[in-house]
């Protein structure tokens, strides 16, 4: 209930009668008149949350399996280095001269790998962790050839380069994992066109996650995700159907009581909201006439609430009657 006593609207609900009253007034505590539209609808939600929840899951291990390439890479470097004691050298000019090499390539990956902590945007850390990786194989493959000048003992070079070589396989075999789920991560922020931000909620049936709530307005709702813009929580919600030629009324209202809700939960109001399309997004620019309405049409429902009804069409458009998943049984229905 909201402030006062008044009930709880969602934003689902609002969404519902934007399109139209009757729309709303007949959803309400049933789920009769869902289509294969609506169940369709739902499927394909539950496709794009897994697409996005996945984002994050393929870039968490694509930076784990980044770490896992330097350690394996530096271990590499490690065994031939040490495996150098094992022989008295054929050539020391040569192996020591490597082994120096071998050694800055090293100290160069530890300081990218102090340096990567240090960095603030995602990109800069990107960047210096491809580095760590570059300079640790190279060190390695260095170290390994220096072994192989060794020729004293040449049971125990093998072993030791064999060793080194075993380790570098395992950093390649990391890094191709890595470029991998890069590639795959990166594909779906194409798709979804949400670019470098961070997704740290993301709406699903199966999960359920957190229900934003607004006490104070008596609102509800779970946006299909939001995204972490800097400072910023921006909500996106994602439509399945057809693509209109603009954002529809009852889409601007939703999206707009998403962002009336990260207002409150958040305490910072987003710049605007997102609505996508298949083949079009919209940026709603969130700001106090569309708060207003938001909280003008929510009053307008808790009167029809209260009245026990009197809500009608708001249209006179048959196509839009045919797309109702509502429409059998409607007493106003055009189509």
């Amino acid at each position: 209930m909201a402030s006062g006593g008044a009930p709880t609207i969602s934003a689902g609900d609002l969404e519902k009668y934007g399109y139209c009253p009757l729309n709303w007034w007949r959803s309400l505590g049933t789920s009769d008149g869902l289509g294969p539209e609506t169940v369709e609808g739902e499927r394909r939600h539950e496709e794009v949350a897994a697409e996005l929840k996945g984002i994050e899951v393929h870039e968490i291990r694509a930076k784990e399996s980044e770490r896992m390439v330097m350690y394996f890479a530096v271990a590499a470097t490690i065994v031939a280095v040490f495996g150098m004691a094992f022989f008295t050298p054929a050539s020391v000019q040569i192996t020591q001269i490597l082994i120096i090499v071998a050694l800055i390539w090293i100290l160069a990956a530890v300081f990218f790998l102090y340096r990567a902590e240090t960095l603030v945007t995602r990109e800069q850390k990107l960047y210096a962790e491809r580095t760590i990786v570059v300079f640790s194989i190279v060190a390695g493959i260095i170290a390994g050839v220096a072994v192989s000048f060794r020729e004293t003992d040449p049971s125990l070079a093998q072993a030791t380069v064999g060793a080194a070589v075993g380790w570098l396989v395992g950093a390649s075999w990391f890094l191709v994992r890595s470029l991998k789920s890069l590639e795959v991560a990166r594909s779906a922020r194409e798709k979804h066109r949400v670019g470098d931000a961070a997704i740290p909620y993301v709406d699903s049936e199966v999960e359920k996650p957190k229900l934003f709530a607004s006490k104070r307005h008596g609102l509800t709702g779970r946006p299909d995700a939001v995204l972490l813009a800097g400072e910023v929580h921006v909500p996106v919600e994602v439509k399945t159907g057809r693509t209109p030629r603009g954002p529809l009324f009852s889409h601007i209202l939703q999206i707009a009581a998403y962002c009336l809700l990260m207002e409150e939960e958040f305490g910072k109001p987003p710049p605007y909201g997102i609505i996508r399309y298949d083949r079009a997004s919209h940026e709603i620019e969130y700001n106090d006439d569309l708060r207003k309405m938001v909280l003008g049409k929510m009053d307008e429902m808790r009167t029809a609430l209260a009245r026990g009804g009197g809500v009608h069409r708001n249209h006179n458009r048959p196509g839009k009657c045919a797309g109702c998943s509502r429409r059998e049984g409607c007493p106003e229905r055009l189509a």
